[in-house]
C-alpha cells in the first residue's frame, strides 16, 4: 500500500525501543504493528503528516510502501510491519498528493488541515508566505497567496462530486490576487 510518512530533518524515527534512522529504498520490520502503538507508522492521507511534522521547521517528507501486517484507524493512520520509504517528496509534490487523496477519497472525513504554513478547507484558503500551501475546496473555492507559495483549488459542485483540480506557485505578479477555477477549469482571477 502506498501511504506517507513525514521525519525530523535527520530522518530520525521514535521507536519503542529508542530511536532510528531512516534511509530511502531500505525495508524496515517490525514484530508487530497497531496503531498509536507499535510497528512503523505513517498515514494514507499526505497532509495528515504534517500533524505530526509541520511545515517550516526543516522536516521531510516521504512517500513510502506500507506492507506486512496493518493496522488503520478511522483518522487515515497506519502502523504496519514493513515500511520501505520509496522517495522524498517536495512541498509541492506533497500538496499535489494531499490534492489527489481528497480527490479520490471525496467523502472521507479528516481532510481540513490548518497549522502553521498551511490551510486546507473549504471555499477559501490564505497562504501567509513563501513554501506555505494554501488549498480551498468547494463550488467556488478561492485562494490567494504570497509569491513563492503553493496554492490549490478543488472544485465539488456537489458534495461528493470532484470535477476539477489545480495547484500552481505563486509569481510574483499573481501575489496577493485571488483565483479561483474558471467553467473551463482553467485559473482565473476573482476581481
Amino acid at each position: 500500500m502506498i501511504a506517507y510518512k513525514g521525519l525530523n530533518r535527520d530522518m530520525v524515527a521514535s521507536m519503542g525501543r529508542g530511536n532510528r534512522v531512516l534511509s530511502v529504498g531500505v525495508r524496515y520490520r517490525e514484530e508487530f504493528s497497531k496503531t498509536a502503538r507499535n510497528g512503523w507508522h505513517c498515514t494514507e492521507n499526505p497532509f495528515a503528516c504534517l500533524s505530526y511534522f509541520p511545515l517550516g521547521q526543516g522536516n521531510r517528507y516521504f512517500q513510502v510502501e506500507a506492507a506486512g501486517s496493518i493496522d488503520e484507524d478511522d483518522r487515515e493512520r497506519i502502523a504496519c510491519t514493513e515500511l520501505t520509504l520509496l522517495r522524498e517528496l517536495t512541498v509541492r509534490e506533497l500538496a499535489w498528493y494531499g490534492i489527489a487523496w481528497i480527490a479520490t477519497h471525496p467523502n472521507r472525513e479528516h481532510w481540513e488541515c490548518r497549522g502553521a504554513h498551511i490551510e486546507v478547507r473549504p471555499d477559501t484558503a490564505r497562504a501567509a508566505q513563501a513554501g506555505d500551501i494554501a488549498i480551498a475546496r468547494g463550488p467556488y473555492p478561492v485562494v490567494c497567496g504570497a509569491a513563492g507559495s503553493i496554492l490549490g483549488l478543488i472544485l465539488e459542485p456537489e458534495p461528493g462530486e470532484i470535477t476539477g483540480a489545480k495547484l500552481f506557485t505563486v509569481s510574483e505578479s499573481q501575489a496577493g490576487r485571488r483565483y479561483t477555477l474558471g467553467s473551463s477549469r482553467t485559473l482565473q482571477e476573482v476581481t
